[in-house]
């Protein structure tokens, strides 16, 4: 949803401070559930939009003005944002189609699910795909 910087380039001490400006701004960001799907093709993605998707925003305002706490500025734009879950991303290019097909024949019914935390993480794209492993996990409410 945000990204701080580059591993290499950023200070553990910063980081640290804003896990716990971040702690501090999503304690007033009460836990909600959102309802997740259907899906979406995208030109390098299949994704499930979220809804209602002003919770996810409120998270993510609160973990951008932490960042801004500490750093005096964020890293990247608020603008352009769609809250979503990504379910696969393409490697490679190919057509789209049958990947339409089989999205058009399901008849899938959207996901619910209650979000009590954030996660943030360190995340890389070493192997040719997204990796992570969690950093902090911070409760809302």
């Amino acid at each position: 949803m945000q990204g701080i910087g580059f591993v290499g380039e950023t200070k553990e001490q910063d980081v640290d401070a804003i896990v716990e400006a971040a702690h501090a701004r999503l304690a007033a960001v009460p836990a909600f559930d959102l309802r997740i799907g259907p899906e979406v093709l995208d030109p390098e993605a299949v994704l499930l939009h979220v809804h209602p998707d002003s919770p996810v925003r409120a998270v993510r305002s609160a973990i951008r003005n932490a960042i801004g706490d500490v750093l005096g500025e964020i890293p990247e734009k608020a603008e352009g944002f769609t809250p979503h879950v990504s379910v696969a991303y393409s490697a490679q290019d190919g057509p789209a189609s049958p990947i339409a097909q089989i999205l058009d024949g399901l008849n899938l019914t959207p996901a619910q699910a209650r979000i009590s935390s954030a996660e943030l993480i360190v995340i890389h794209r070493d192997n040719q795909m997204y990796e992570w492993e969690p950093f902090a996990k911070l409760p809302l409410g």
